[in-house]
């Protein structure tokens, strides 16, 4: 009995988690980023953490095409640590979206953003008979919420990407939008 109960209220606040992330996502827009970067339509199905916030930068604007996916993963994140280690990263990473199949391509480092703070890894996701897709997932954390930003580039130079990916985080319209996630969770 008591078991039973505890999955029915396991149950019901995975719904209502679903259903705020999915309504806070579509509520809370990050609207206009900035010059380099333009916000796009969510390209993937819904999942359990709904739709996320989707932006390309074009390579006349940032040398190279790139696309930044971003979503919040409110209480998804260990809230004592934080993203600390790679394990974590892969944890809370969105490189499922991008394909099955991926391998790290470097040991994860610490980054911030704003009031986040976390770690950054290089990926490679394989596809079949085209060469490997570079990705980067930025894993940004605070308190118990995670940030993911998954970046998808078709060029080398990660360290480019990455400080791209970092700055438009740290902008002021992502930050806000961070701080809305956050207060929508409480």
């Amino acid at each position: 009995m008591k078991f039973g109960r505890t999955l029915v209220c396991l149950w019901v606040a995975a719904g209502w988690l679903v259903l705020g992330a999915a309504a806070s996502a579509q509520d809370t827009q990050i609207g206009p980023a900035s010059s380099s970067w333009s916000e796009q339509k969510w390209p993937f199905l819904i999942d359990q953490w709904g739709t996320g916030q989707a932006f390309d930068c074009a390579a006349e604007r940032c040398g190279r095409e790139l696309r930044l996916y971003l979503r919040a993963k409110i209480g998804f994140c260990r809230c004592a640590t934080g993203v600390s280690d790679d394990d974590e990263i892969e944890r809370v990473a969105d490189l499922d979206l991008i394909g099955l199949d991926y391998k790290p391509l470097a040991p994860g480092h610490p980054v911030s953003a704003g009031i986040m703070s976390g770690r950054a890894r290089p990926f490679a996701v394989q596809r079949p008979l085209q060469s490997d897709l570079p990705v980067l997932t930025i894993a940004l954390s605070n308190k118990c919420n995670a940030i993911v930003a998954t970046v998808v580039t078709e060029a080398d130079g990660q360290s480019a990407v990455e400080g791209q990916a970092l700055d438009f985080l740290r902008g002021a319209a992502v930050q806000h939008w961070v701080e809305a996630q956050q207060a929508g969770s409480q």
